[in-house]
């Protein structure tokens, strides 16, 4: 039972008329002396309702793509080092031209992340601009988290944008200038402290997949740790980000599973993560990612065995990283298998099927040719995790480390690698064991290109280079260099203001 997502259903259709804002005018922000909003927001059911339509910008949205295909695997896993492409052909132009580094201010995937965020955001700040002070405290935390979070994706895609906080005119929110990005960080660091401070640690039963204050924190921790490193290298983020873990780590403790491989199952989404997106199959408000992960250019579905007949790929042909395999398959690591398949049957019939060798990720697929609910390529019901206990470890451990406390910090790395069927580490942990960690455990889901970015421009440049040189010497790409380390702003945005300079080199 999806609680969190059955509610989506139901409010989309209820609020679309009043969430829903132009694709043309992308932070367009409902007029203050719009009625119909001010007519809402009357009782507590009103805001429940408004909240979760908040929730429904993650997922489809009446879209044929979810948040968490198009930003943590088009625009961020597709990016960094863990995945090569084989083939480039055209058919999905934005996907080739995130992954060869030639994207444009025209691109359309770039346009929609940039537009959703900020379609949150508006959303956000009218539940809070129309309920007041003291009134249905718990959804004004859920928005306000829910606003930092959108703040925090826009800074770390786009760098400096526009910081609104309450509705405005869009004739008034078009003279608005990129913000310096610690006034945006303010920003999202009272949102957090407020939503930690005004909700329960995890909700359960009918409210499951909703935001907690262990979410809020986790997220608060995670913003000092990026405000540590490139481009604001404020070196008192760490300081922080440890305070703020030491507070949450033993509550984190409950939510981890010690098997790995049962994180990525229905039977236990809501239960392992500490903030996710919501799926289901059969109710429009599935995911779409299996359709892009497991792709190839020509030569049918992975996975014929259980797939339904009318699904459908829309990716490229895009594989891990062979090296990573390897040493993953030579240390015994049991991530390996929970996240890729290294191959598969071409065809159920056993007298003329072949083995296709393909590192593939699969660990959000669902492998179950008896559901009858998953309707299209987009409609699968895995949930989308963007917060589990192995981000606190590993973000606590760095940030001890780099507090010079990293005796301290060898139980979090050790805990994760025991349940990789690992050795405990010989020594204390370094910063170089924490870079490998994060790589080998968050496969395919998105965190890897950020890591590379924080952990400073060269280091990021070089990596992604070098990986580039190795993989795409035959996709027509160009090498990356310091301006993909941010997208740039739409060119529909641009249009509409003169105020705002284009990132660099774009």
């Amino acid at each position: 039972m999806k609680p969190l997502r059955n509610h989506i259903v139901t409010v989309m259709a209820m609020m679309s008329a009043l969430l829903i804002s132009c694709d043309k005018d992308i932070i367009a922000i409902d007029p203050i002396e719009n009625n119909t909003a001010n007519a809402f927001y009357q009782n507590e059911i009103e805001a429940k309702q408004a909240i979760t339509g908040i929730y429904a910008r993650l997922g489809r949205n009446g879209t044929n793509t979810d948040f968490a295909t198009d930003y943590y695997w088009l625009a961020s896993e597709n990016r960094s080092d863990l995945l090569y492409l084989v083939d480039g052909t055209s058919a999905q132009n934005d996907q080739l031209e995130l992954r060869k580094y030639l994207i444009s201010p025209n691109s359309g995937t770039v346009s929609g992340i940039f537009g959703r965020l900020y379609s949150l955001i508006k959303d956000a700040n009218s539940l809070l601009y129309r309920t007041k002070e003291g009134e249905y405290t718990r959804y004004r935390a859920e928005a306000r988290f829910l606003r930092a979070f959108a703040y925090f994706e826009l800074l770390r895609s786009f760098g400096p944008v526009a910081l609104i906080t309450e509705p405005i005119e869009n004739r008034d929110a078009v003279t608005l200038p990129r913000e310096e990005p610690q006034a945006i960080y303010a920003q999202i660091i009272s949102d957090l402290e407020f939503a930690a401070a005004n909700l329960d640690k995890f909700y359960t039963g009918a409210d499951a997949g909703r935001i907690g204050s262990v979410a809020a924190n986790a997220l608060l921790g995670q913003v000092y740790m990026t405000m540590a490193g490139y481009p604001l290298n404020d070196a008192s983020g760490y300081t922080k980000a440890e305070t703020v873990y030491a507070g949450i780590i033993a509550d984190v403790d409950t939510r981890f599973n010690p098997d790995y491989t049962k994180l990525f199952i229905l039977a236990n989404e809501n239960k392992n993560d500490i903030f996710s997106i919501q799926f289901a199959s059969g109710q429009n408000v599935g995911s779409s990612l299996p359709g892009f992960i497991t792709s190839s250019p020509s030569s049918g579905s992975p996975f014929p065995e259980w797939t339904y007949a009318t699904y459908s790929l829309q990716g490229q042909d895009v594989r891990v990283d062979t090296m990573l395999v390897n040493r993953m398959k030579a240390s015994g690591d049991k991530r390996l298998m929970a996240s890729i398949d290294t191959g598969y049957w071409n065809s159920t019939n056993p007298a003329t099927r072949s083995w296709v060798t393909r590192n593939i990720v699969t660990k959000f697929l669902e492998k179950d040719n008896t559901n009858t609910r998953i309707k299209a390529w987009n409609d699968f019901p895995r949930n989308f995790t963007i917060i589990r206990p192995a981000d606190v470890y590993l973000y606590y451990a760095e940030a001890l480390i780099a507090n010079g406390k990293a005796a301290m910090a060898k139980q979090y790395v050790d805990k994760l690698r025991a349940r990789a069927g690992l050795a405990p580490l010989a020594a204390a942990p370094t910063l170089a064991n924490i870079k490998e960690e994060r790589k080998y455990e968050f496969i395919g889901e998105g965190r890897r290109f950020f890591d590379l970015v924080r952990w400073g421009q060269a280091e990021a440049v070089t990596t992604l280079s070098s990986f580039a040189q190795h993989y795409h010497s035959q996709t027509n790409g160009q090498l990356p260099s310091v301006k993909d380390l941010l997208l740039p702003i739409p060119q529909n945005e641009l249009n509409t203001r003169n105020n705002w300079v284009q990132n660099p080199d774009y």
